[in-house]
């Protein structure tokens, strides 16, 4: 029995280890891809939905004050001491009358037994408490009317409003930071492929120059030159994988993915899909998200400023409730008649008649709050307009960089292809041809630069112009 629960847990171990050492699957992402993932996964938007939903929650807390109220309670009371006070003897006058007055009683005075009379006590102790009190009552009452109420009811649909332009902020945002992510790792890829090609020619310049050494057509300082570059190639490969490593990280931490996810991007970098038509497109200060939440949020304002000028009007509401109540001095609960009944029906109408200028000026402070808010929304719009220059111009002047930085490559492949056959014919020099590669280096890693410039800029204008959503 010991050996078959031994081989059992090996088994069990193996399995678990097999399962560790499985590599994860990896994601092959779009661009719309990452951006739907984020859309779905990342941490600021769904904090955004849950304000939301408290948005929600809220309203509907609001609508209840408009519903009628019903609720029910009981309760028992003991008391073990109860204070009673001094009354005169009333039932004595009552019986026997007041003969120093010539009052006569309810018993003639012949009749009275004067002993008697003159024993009974001139002052009585009363309590009126009992021992034990219980009841139980069901009480429902129903809001008429209440200013307040009616405009928090009206300013419902405005809250929604802007509690789903927020989630539509943190969406652009979000999309926005998670764009450029993406071809911020493009870049970097695109780097280091023209490393590895540089490097690729080096190895082969080397292995060319060695040779011609050996032959005596070379000198030292010629191989030298190329293994001195070559190194500084191979350092600047190190440097660009721990860059795009950490550009997967930071795309993944935008698109709220664990970051220990293996992640390919399938789309390309190409200046073919840049696209110079949106230069052409016109501003509009109502696309934009931020300008919408701001008049969204006068829409608010302006309610909370009709809330305190209608605080003049009464409110009015109607009450009822329906119990029992039970008295006794000896039993906690009795049955039958013991138990008394009780009901009220009633309506209450409230007049602020003066309230020390309070409302006047919480009016004023609202009027006041209003107006600020609409200087801040022409402010916004004025800032949005310099935005949209700021990157329409942005990008022009990329795009020229951009066509600069292409005929620059161009060129220099064109320089390092010259110097590479003068060299193999015997006519360059190794530093020539070294200067060549630095130069088409540099050439190719500022093309790419300028090209990821250009994108990035695309995506601000887009931005600007209230195209993402």
């Amino acid at each position: 029995m010991r050996s078959k629960l031994c081989i059992w847990v090996t088994c069990l171990l193996a399995v678990v280890h097999t399962q560790a050492q499985r590599p994860q699957a990896r994601l092959s992402m779009s661009l719309n891809d990452c951006l739907e993932y984020a859309e779905k996964n990342q941490v600021k938007i769904k904090k955004s939905l849950l304000d939301q939903q408290l948005t929600d929650a809220q309203n509907k807390e609001v609508t209840g004050l408009a519903l009628p109220q019903l609720s029910a309670k009981g309760g028992i009371n003991y008391a073990p001491l109860v204070a009673a006070f001094v009354v005169p003897n009333f039932m004595k006058e009552m019986i026997a009358g007041n003969p120093a007055a010539g009052a006569d009683g309810m018993v003639k005075q012949s009749s009275l037994n004067t002993d008697v009379v003159n024993a009974m006590p001139d002052k009585l102790m009363m309590a009126f408490q009992p021992k034990w009190t219980t009841t139980g009552t069901l009480e429902a009452s129903q809001l008429l009317f209440d200013p307040s109420v009616m405009v928090a009811l009206q300013a419902r649909r405005t809250l929604e409003e802007m509690a789903a332009k927020n989630v539509s902020l943190t969406v652009q945002d979000i999309k926005v930071a998670v764009s450029k992510s993406y071809y911020n790792v493009l870049v970097a890829e695109k780097q280091k492929v023209l490393i590895e090609q540089n490097i690729a020619r080096m190895n082969l310049m080397k292995f060319e120059t060695e040779e011609i050494y050996k032959n005596g057509f070379a000198e030292k300082i010629d191989v030298d030159r190329i293994t001195v570059t070559l190194n500084n190639l191979e350092t600047q490969k190190v440097k660009i994988d721990q860059a795009i490593r950490l550009a997967y990280l930071s795309l993944k931490f935008q698109m709220g993915m664990p970051l220990t996810t293996e992640l390919v991007l399938t789309d390309s970098l190409s200046d073919k899909q840049i696209d110079s038509d949106i230069l052409q497109a016109k501003f509009e200060p109502g696309m934009r998200i931020e300008y919408q939440l701001m008049e969204t949020q006068n829409r608010l304002l302006a309610y909370d400023l009709k809330r305190y000028k209608l605080a003049w009007l009464p409110t009015f509401s109607v009450f009822g409730n329906y119990g029992y109540t039970l008295y006794n001095m000896n039993k906690l609960m009795e049955r039958g008649d013991s138990w008394q009944k009780s009901a009220i029906l009633g309506a209450n109408l409230n007049f602020p008649l003066f309230t020390g200028f309070q409302r006047k000026q919480k009016a004023r402070q609202a009027s006041l709050a209003l107006q600020k808010n609409q200087e801040e929304t022409y402010n916004l719009k004025m800032a949005l307009e310099l935005e949209n220059e700021n990157a329409r111009i942005t990008l022009k002047n990329n795009l020229l960089t951009l066509g600069n930085q292409k005929e620059n490559m161009l060129l220099a492949e064109e320089i390092y292809n010259t110097a590479r056959i003068k060299y193999k014919e015997g006519v360059g020099s190794s530093l020539e041809i070294m200067n060549a590669e630095s130069a088409l280096k540099e050439a190719q890693t500022n093309y790419f630069t300028a090209l990821y410039e250009v994108i990035a800029s695309r995506v601000d204008l887009q931005k600007a112009l209230g195209q993402i959503k």
